[in-house]
């Protein structure tokens, strides 16, 4: 799978989203010394924070994908690439 990002893009973009999750942090630790750990506003922060890391580690799961060379069976059919699909995505929603 190609990046439609430039490489310029991704680094920014990963900046941004490193930045975005220190202060995410920050207001959470906050929210939870304020609030309480129980509270809402502390609880929607630790979201919010979850969030920012998940969408940062997605990002450098394309930047490592985009780097590995795809792999290539040429012995392989579209019909069995659709099937094989099929299965994995079968078994991701059965976990």
């Amino acid at each position: 799978m190609s990046d439609p990002l430039s490489r310029d893009e991704h680094a920014a973009i990963m900046r941004y989203l490193a930045a975005i999750r220190r202060q995410l942090r920050e207001v959470s630790e906050l929210f939870s010394t304020r609030y309480g750990v129980q509270s809402t506003v502390a609880e929607i922060a630790g979201k919010a924070l979850v969030c920012t890391t998940l969408l940062e580690h997605e990002m450098l799961l394309l930047e490592q994908a985009a780097a590995e060379p795809e792999e290539v069976r040429p012995e392989e059919t579209p019909r069995e690439m659709i099937a094989q699909s099929a299965i994995v995505g079968t078994a991701n929603r059965a976990e």
